[in-house]
Formats: C-alpha cells, sequence, structure tokens
C-alpha cells in the first residue's frame, strides 16, 4: 500500500507541542496515520510526548493515533551542533575506535520498484547490503536503512529490524531519524534510535542515521 503525507495540518500543529522540534505523518491513501516520526528535546518522558501527540490529534482533529505507530527520538540542540561539529572536524581528531566508513550509497529506480545498496568498510574489508521494494520517495529512506542493516549483519552478529527510517525538518536543517530493534541474547528487545544531519544527499544521512544507532555495538 503506497505510503503519502496527507495530513500537513497535523504536522504542523504537532510541531508547536511544547519540546517538539520535529514531526512527520505518513498516511495510506485514505488519510489515516500509518506512522508519526517526532523529533522531540529532552527533558519530557517519551511516553509523556506520545500522549501528548494522541490528545491534540484527537482533541483538535478528531484523529485517533494508536500509540505503536508513534516513535520519539529526543536529541538537544547540544547534541545537533555535536553533529556538525563532528562533521567538519573528523579528520583533525583520531578515533581510536574502528568503525564503518561509508564507501558507496546507490539508490535506483525503475518499472515500479526502487534498489538501494550500501557499500562500508572497514580497512580493506568491504560490506555491502541491498534492499529492494516500491518506488516512491516515501519508501526511499526505509529501503536505504535496509540496505544498511544488511550491510552490517555480519558485524553485528544479532538480529536487527529497521521499525521506521524518515527525514523530518527541524528548523533550517533537515534530520535523518532512525529507529532500530535489536534482538539481543538474555536481555530481549532493545531499540535503539539515531539521528544524522542532512548534508546534501538524504540516502547518505539515513546511513549514518543508522550507522549513529548501532555505534556502540558496532563498537564493541
Amino acid at each position: 500500500m503506497p505510503t503519502l503525507r496527507l495530513l500537513p495540518e497535523l504536522e504542523d500543529a504537532l510541531r508547536h507541542l511544547p519540546g517538539v522540534k520535529a514531526a512527520s505523518v505518513v498516511t495510506g491513501p485514505d488519510a489515516v496515520p500509518t506512522e508519526v516520526h517526532v523529533l522531540a528535546a529532552p527533558g519530557k518522558a517519551p511516553k509523556q510526548v506520545v500522549r501528548d501527540v494522541q490528545s491534540l490529534a484527537l482533541a483538535r482533529y478528531d484523529i485517533d493515533i494508536d500509540h505503536r505507530i508513534v516513535s520519539v527520538v529526543q536529541i538537544g540542540d547540544d547534541e545537533v551542533r555535536m553533529v556538525v561539529d563532528e562533521e567538519i572536524a573528523e579528520d583533525a581528531t583520531p578515533d581510536p575506535v574502528v568503525r564503518p566508513s561509508i564507501a558507496a550509497v546507490m539508490v535506483r529506480s525503475g518499472h515500479g520498484e526502487t534498489q538501494a545498496t550500501v557499500t562500508l568498510t572497514i580497512g580493506d574489508q568491504v560490506f555491502e547490503g541491498n534492499s529492494q521494494g516500491p518506488a516512491g520517495q516515501s519508501h526511499r529512506a526505509r529501503l536505504v536503512a535496509l540496505a544498511t542493516v544488511e550491510a552490517v549483519a555480519e558485524l553485528l552478529g544479532q538480529p536487527c529490524e529497521v521499525e521506521s527510517a524518515t527525514i523530518v525538518a527541524t528548523g533550517a536543517r533537515e534530520v535523518a531519524l532512525a529507529v532500530l530493534t535489536l534482538m539481543v541474547p538474555r536481555t530481549g528487545e532493545q531499540v535503539l534510535t539515531g539521528a544524522a544531519v542532512v548534508r546534501g544527499d538524504e540516502a547518505d544521512a539515513v546511513v549514518r542515521s543508522v550507522l549513529a544507532a548501532l555505534n556502540r555495538q558496532l563498537a564493541g
């Protein structure tokens, strides 16, 4: 089923909630929300942010939103600045931990399908992941995230699923958000989130957001 964004008024209203920096509402063709992504400041419990989203949607637009479709990523202004600063000075400060580097990100569309290929490297080792799905801008971020997760599957050694991946606007910037679910032995399901500022190419930012979510796992 195609995914669209047919509720711009709701998105705009959500951005005015206290502590919310950005919001994206994905809908089906019938304008019923199927995914709600919120970028919020720290300080308020994620469950409370979800309840605020539900209350506003119901009271103002008579839309009953299931809490299970709402994903909340909390990141402070200092953390966004840190991401930008690290991107500028990433060659100036050596990192003792070896992490995957992005070698190539390719997204191709044709015949109603989109294929994403992500190539990562660690030294002379090459790791590649692929995914394919329906064509359309709304599917692009998720397909790139899926390809990234497949590329790092060997390094993770644990099952990992993409819960959501999207691009949201916050102020004058756009940010890629990734929400992943990692199955950890003896611990169970662990939800991981990552964010990366878009530097011109959205697909590249999605890959970086997934790697940010998996940073500790990949660092060993």
